[in-house]
């Protein structure tokens, strides 16, 4: 299986599914982003870097080696 890695998708006002896929399964959920006055790309941007800070501190209670 290849690498870690997420897949998003951008749902209305602001909310983002994304799934955490990995060899051994898959963790799906939902971060909110306030969209008011704000570009696209920020908003877009506000939503992966939540969904990566998710990751981050799943790799950390897991006790998982970072991916280089």
């Amino acid at each position: 299986m290849p690498r870690p890695h997420y897949v998003v998708r951008r749902s209305r006002s602001g909310r983002f599914n994304f799934t955490l896929l990995a060899e051994h399964g898959r963790i799906s959920g939902t971060v909110f982003v306030a969209t008011a006055d704000l570009p696209r790309d920020e908003i877009e941007r506000r939503a992966y870097e939540q969904i990566q800070a998710l990751a981050e501190t799943l790799v950390a209670v897991a006790g998982v080696p970072k991916p280089a």
